[in-house]
């Protein structure tokens, strides 16, 4: 072999060296060993500033626990009221109707406009509502990447890895963060829009994107309202308190200000001239500003609240000032004050000045807390730092305490949605698409309601006030409504209860349909005597035998069609429970003794 040929096996080796392995150590480099995934975890770990490696296993790990937690709850999770009845005015936009206009509700529209094409192209099923909690699951995540740049922005991101991990498992925020609601995307748009105010160098065109995601924090619910006067109070104590240390020239403020303000205003201007251009523009107003904003709505304890806001005022200016004051970076000094104040501002103004207010209110505040408790937990050297043999941190801790009350108040392996699916099944199942049914908020989902207004707070004050009629029962009859949703019937008055139970015959835990139990009167055991409200075909059913007989004079042979008014049963088949029950109910094997045997016709 020449010597120019003699080299090439010796160059082959260092090439394949090279490639293969590293140059000092020899370890093979395809294939990463252990000081490759330890120098890997080295970085990780320091990366996010954890402790080591013990933390560098809890993160990951309760992370793991969350995300499970989150997607096993959305399944077993119970469904709120509210739930069907937002999910009832998606449903309504997919069959061509106007919200607002033909169906009542009292809530801005985005959320339902945004989320009818999803709907409509899964169609009607018993658990669309579970479709639409996952669909609106992403919404989750981006909440908790918020919340973790807060937590960076203000303090590291160590804080924001845990901030999210102890906010996850709160059970009120947890719980609430999960329901399909406006809300769970209002709350992430809010924390998104935080997050740009929050940055560094803000610019105009920083101002512009804050004001549009604020602008479609309005789209979604009036509660942005709260949003806007908290953060604007929050800047103002923050310039009294801090102007010297804020950089910008009070010109750039102004200028900054009017573009967020400007922005702000675009989505709800979009959303009036829509309205506007359908010829709605009354009925939307009617629905979320003057129901919405009923006066005596308003509690006393509102002005308890009111009176400790302005005592609590000189404490929480005092509290900004020396968050400011022990930041060793002035601009994160002036970001943890922000973040302080608007936290203190909104609670205090929510419970104030709101009128009615609900656990959900809370959605966009609870992370902002958890971000500045865990920095404070971090910032307070011997307790906060690291604990026993300097492993774990105590914020670890607080995540199993959470964890275990979490479990506890919601077991994730209990499922509180079937009741809930089997009465949308049995919805699907008992009526065709045309019909009407009697419920309270829109539960039933799939179909028209034949009262127009919400059975909730505000509105069931409005009734007993006389402000809005209380004309169920005519509705019913108008419509020919056969079907009522039994849920939430301690909502309605003692006058349309009394209506209901005379008029309509439980045929399943939450439903009844048009029907009457027969008593026997008039002319001897066999005689039936009973009026009729509510037009429609009907059967005449018994527990255990055949049914034989007249209705007014006329043989029974079924399926009858009976008006408005008195009609006659004379029956040959002897005594027992008689009941007259919408033939479609039969039809389709829904019984009124579905506590017991199946009925005969």
């Amino acid at each position: 072999m020449s010597n120019r040929h003699a080299h090439v096996p010796q160059k082959f080796e260092k090439v394949k060296r090279s490639l293969s392995f590293h140059p000092r150590t020899g370890e093979n480099m395809t294939t990463p060993g252990p000081n490759a995934t330890r120098s890997f975890t080295q970085r990780l770990t320091k990366h996010f500033g954890l402790g080591g490696p013990t933390e560098f296993v809890a993160v990951p790990s309760l992370l793991a626990i969350l995300v499970a937690l989150n997607i096993l709850n959305l399944l077993h999770y119970r469904f709120d009221a509210d739930e069907p009845q937002h999910l009832h005015v998606i449903w309504s936009w997919t069959q061509g109707l106007v919200q607002y206009r033909d169906v009542f509700d009292n809530h801005m529209p985005l959320f339902h406009i945004l989320l009818s094409p999803i709907a409509a192209l899964i169609g009607e099923r018993a658990n669309l509502l579970h479709w639409m909690r996952f669909v609106l699951l992403p919404a989750h995540f981006v909440a908790a990447w918020a919340t973790y740049r807060i937590g960076t922005q203000l303090f590291s991101r160590r804080v924001g890895v845990w901030s999210v991990i102890l906010a996850g498992f709160f059970a009120n925020y947890h719980r609430a963060a999960l329901e399909f609601r406006p809300d769970n995307l209002w709350a992430p748009l809010w924390l998104l829009c935080l997050t740009v105010l929050l940055s560094e160098n803000f610019t105009t065109r920083k101002a512009w994107v804050g004001g549009l995601l604020l602008g479609l924090c309005f789209g979604l619910t009036m509660k942005s309202t709260l949003l806007l006067i908290s953060l604007l109070v929050s800047v103002a104590v923050l310039l009294l308190v801090a102007r010297r240390e804020v950089t910008l020239t009070t010109k750039d403020l102004l200028r900054r200000a009017l573009v967020f303000l400007a922005a702000t205003t675009i989505v709800p201007l979009v959303i009036v001239i829509f309205f506007r251009m359908q010829g709605t523009w009354n009925d939307f107003f009617e629905c979320v500003f003057r129901h919405q904003f009923f006066g005596p709505l308003f509690h006393r304890n509102q002005i308890v609240s009111i009176v400790f806001a302005f005592l609590f005022l000189p404490l929480i200016i005092y509290g900004a000032r020396q968050v400011l004051r022990a930041a060793l970076d002035v601009q994160v000094g002036l970001r943890r004050a922000l973040v302080l104040l608007f936290v203190c501002f909104y609670f205090l103004i929510l419970r104030s000045f709101w009128p009615l207010i609900a656990r959900t209110d809370y959605l966009p505040w609870y992370p902002t807390v958890f971000v500045l408790l865990t920095g404070s937990l971090f910032l307070l050297k011997g307790i906060g730092q690291n604990i026993i043999g300097q492993r774990f941190p105590l914020v670890s801790f607080v995540a199993v305490l959470e964890l275990a009350v979490l479990c506890g108040i919601q077991p994730f392996w209990k499922d509180d949605t079937r009741g809930e699916r089997k009465m949308f099944s049995d919805i699907l199942s008992l009526t065709n698409s045309d019909d009407y049914v009697f419920d309270c908020k829109g539960e039933t989902v799939f179909r028209r309601r034949c009262f127009r207004p919400i059975l909730e707070t505000i509105t069931m004050k409005q009734i007993r006030r006389g402000l809005i009629p209380n004309d169920a029962p005519r509705r019913c009859m108008d419509t020919r409504t056969c079907v009522v949703a039994t849920g939430m019937l301690d909502r309605v008055s003692p006058e349309t209860r009394e209506f209901l139970d005379r008029n309509y015959v439980p045929v399943t835990k939450d439903l009844s349909v048009a029907g009457i139990r027969l008593q026997a009167n008039g002319g001897g055991a066999s005689q039936h005597v009973f009026k009729v409200v509510i037009p429609a075909e009907y059967k005449i059913v018994a527990r255990d035998k055949n049914v034989s007989g007249t209705v007014d004079g006329a043989a029974y042979q079924g399926a009858r069609f009976l008006d408005a008014g008195p009609h006659a049963f004379t029956s040959d088949s002897g005594g027992g429970e008689l009941v007259l029950l919408w033939a479609r109910a039969v039809d389709r094997n829904f019984t009124p003794f579905w506590g017991g045997s199946a009925p005969v016709r």
